[in-house]
Order: structure tokens, then sequence, then C-alpha cells
């Protein structure tokens, strides 16, 4: 069952689900390496930014930029760093466990501390006081911190069907599944499958896996992936894919008699082709071609309006 940890109930999940089982880890400082992974907004964390220290799970201070576009400062006589961003302005000071938020006092329940060079906040702090939220998997001990920007869930509620379903695609994501399928390869083509009039759930097929999201809230949460094998099949559900679906993760969704609205993005030439396509037809859709202006669109709006859909 999936779960989605919010603002309300962090610090129950920093104290008890974050917190790694005691025989893993000593009380000293170590990296993760292979072991626990963090992703804020969809960038997942290099393993010399996490840190395990008494089984709590710290971060690299200037990574948490992510979720307010932050940018830093740094004091070395009084130990000090200040992280600007849209909404907030905190101020840390190296080995004190109260710093300033917007100007008023807030505590951490542990300092920051330097390690190897970089200032490293607990988790807990990061999620409560830059308002995002938290979803930890504990099959790929995986900690999701997300926080959709203001555009996004602005956009999310447009009644202009492809200004939504581009936030859509754009939305921090957030797996639960046991684990996940990466692509043999990454192609400069993707393609989204949209249901007829909906914003709110789409496949994304890149190269060969093809992942199933549905929105919630402001997080689009994966649900299902599959591969795609070159062998012809004759499965009718994902009428739209051209080979087998092996290796499948999650409950594929039933979605065989639905029209789509498919989109191929294709960066090299900033275009993105078009169509609709339901399992009568879909072996001879022909692809409308239409360039994105990218000196209008947000970044990664490549989901464009189809007039047959209107």
């Amino acid at each position: 069952m999936m779960k989605k940890i919010t603002k309300a109930s962090i610090s129950f999940l920093c104290a008890a689900a974050i917190m790694l089982p005691d025989h893993s880890i000593g009380t000293a400082a170590a990296r993760t390496n292979s072991g626990t992974h963090v992703i804020i907004n969809n960038q997942d964390l290099a393993p010399q930014d996490v840190l395990i220290k008494n089984n709590q799970i710290f971060i690299s201070f200037t990574e948490a930029k992510a979720l307010d576009n932050l940018t830093f400062q740094w004091n070395h006589a009084a130990k000090q760093v200040t992280a600007k961003g849209k909404d907030t302005r905190l101020l840390l000071t190296i080995n004190k466990t109260t710093a300033l938020k917007n100007g008023k006092a807030v505590k951490l329940n542990t300092a920051p501390f330097i390690y190897d060079g970089k200032t490293m906040i607990p988790l807990r702090f990061v999620t409560e006081t830059m308002g995002g939220s938290v979803t930890w998997n504990p099959s790929t001990q995986t900690a999701y911190i997300t926080k959709a920007s203001s555009y996004l869930t602005s956009d999310l509620l447009s009644d202009e069907l492809s200004v939504a379903r581009n936030a859509a695609i754009n939305l921090p994501r957030v797996s639960l599944l046991p684990k996940i399928n990466t692509p043999t390869y990454e192609t400069s083509s993707i393609q989204y499958y949209f249901p007829k009039k909906v914003h709110d759930q789409f496949f994304e097929k890149n190269n060969n896996a093809i992942s199933y999201f549905e929105i919630s809230g402001h997080t689009a949460y994966l649900k299902w992936q599959g591969l795609i094998t070159n062998t012809a099949s004759t499965q009718k559900q994902l009428y739209f894919i051209n080979g087998t679906i092996t290796n499948e993760i999650g409950t594929r969704p039933s979605v065989k008699d639905y029209t789509f609205a498919a989109f191929r993005w294709m960066p090299h030439i900033g275009s993105t082709g078009y169509s609709l396509i339901h399992k009568d037809n879909w072996n001879d859709v022909v692809f409308k071609e239409t360039e994105v202006d990218s000196n209008n669109a947000k970044p990664n709006y490549i989901i464009v309006q189809i007039p047959e859909e209107e």
C-alpha cells in the first residue's frame, strides 16, 4: 500500500521509518554507498551527499536547493551558512541546534556539522522547514523528498489540458514499488500516453522501459513498470506497445478500451509529435509534428494541445 507522509507525521517518520536498524550502522558517520538513497524533487543525491550518523539520515545542505531554488552564502568566521529562497531564508550555525527561519528561531534535533567540507543537516529539518513531504520506500531504502513548485501546482489545475498535462509529467515522482526498471540506454525520444481528456494519469515510454503514473495531490506516484522486448505480442491491453512486456512490477492498469492522446518528444529538433490513438487504428497512426517554442515554454513543457481532442 502506498502511503504519503505529510508534514503532520514527518516527526514520526524521521524518528522511526527513516532511522536504520541498529545492526546496520554504528554511531560514527558513514557514507551510504549503495544502501540508503535520497531523491529530492526527482534529483537523486550522490552518495557523497548522503550520510548516516547515529541511525539518522543527513544530507548536504546545498542539495536542499531543489526544494526552493535556494542560493547559499558561507560565513567562515561565524561558521554560519545562509540559504535564501523564494519563500524561505535560513541561517544555520555549525554545531548549534538553534537556527533562524525567516528571522524566527527554530530547533534542530541534531546540530549541523561539517563532513568532508560539506555542511550536513538532518533530513527531518529539511522536510519540516522547507514545507516538503517525505515518502519512505523500505524495499529500496529510498527517501523521496517532494515539494512541487508553485507554477506546477497552479498549472495542474488549469482548464487547458496541455498545461495540466505538462505539469503532471514534471511533478515530483515517488515510487513504493519493490524495485525500479532502468532502460537499457537513455533515448532522445520519450513518449507519453494520456487517456483522452485526462491529465492525472499517464504512461511514459523511455526506450525499452514503460512506466505508469497516477497523480495524487502534487505528486506523481509510480504504480507500474515493465520492460519491452522486440518479440511480437498478441496482448491487447496495452495495444499501443509493439512488443512483449516483461519484468513487470506493480499492477498493470486496465486500459484496453481507452483512446489515448499520444505525444512523442524529440529534443534534438525541438518538436513534439501528437495524435489520438485507439486499439482499432493504433498501428496506422501518423504523428503530426509541431515545434515547441523554447523561448516561451517552461522547462520540460513539451505536451501540446490536440485539436481533435477539444
